[in-house]
């Protein structure tokens, strides 16, 4: 819950802000608070905070509650699905004085770009543009290669995960097919969905791209 973001977006009073933070501070167990107690914490009447529902665009205070509990509970069981690998993309990110280059091609080029920009909104060095000269041995304890790709089979994507991999540069990659170079060369490949060469065809659907942001998110906020 973005309280910053919330108060501009609603042009919020300082009681609506406080309650928000009362709510962020409860998460918890904000299922079990009723509107009375809510308004009793915060030293207010419930008309307040019906008028809060209200601005948010909900329909009343349980559809606000189940909203934000709901939320908060999908975003668990993202966490629990890519578990085993946050200790080792939050290791590799930790350092943002470290030049991260974002990379994919065909319909992972908008996910990357999404990637790169959200990066640069806290405050990492971050970019979409590759140049092989990043990669080589002198820039190698600063660079790290975020790559998403759903078959791995691209050679312009796998000359490039390559020439980093000899060089030592780290590499995360978010790959659908488990079966292809760039995950053999990803310092932290990250399996996305199951791979099927038949999704590539436009008239069935792929989710390894929504999934892939999905996971980018959970893994960023650990």
């Amino acid at each position: 819950m973005n309280i910053v973001h919330l108060s501009e977006k609603y042009e919020l009073n300082d009681l609506e802000l406080q309650i928000v933070a009362y709510m962020k501070e409860h998460i918890e167990e904000l299922k079990s608070i009723g509107i009375r107690q809510m308004a009793k914490d915060n030293y207010t009447s419930t008309s307040t905070i019906y008028k809060l529902c209200n601005k948010f665009g909900f329909e009343g205070y349980s559809d606000m509650i189940y909203h934000l509990t709901s939320t908060k509970d999908t975003s668990n069981d993202f966490k629990h699905r890519y578990h085993e690998y946050q200790a080792q993309f939050s290791h590799l990110l930790e350092d943002k004085q470290k030049r991260i280059v974002v990379f994919g091609l065909g319909f992972s080029a908008p996910i990357a770009e999404y990637m790169q920009q959200r990066l640069t909104l806290l405050n990492y060095q971050s970019m979409c543009v590759v140049h092989m000269e990043m990669f080589s041995q002198i820039f190698n304890q600063d660079t790290i290669l975020i790559v998403i790709s759903y078959s791995g089979k691209t050679p312009r994507l796998n000359e490039i995960v390559e020439t980093a991999h000899q060089n030592h540069v780290s590499i995360i990659s978010f790959i659908g097919n488990q079966d292809s170079p760039i995950f053999k060369y990803s310092t932290l490949p990250i399996l996305i969905g199951q791979y099927d060469s038949f999704s590539h065809d436009l008239n069935r659907s792929n989710t390894f791209f929504g999934e892939t942001i999905i996971a980018f998110e959970t893994l960023l906020f650990p």
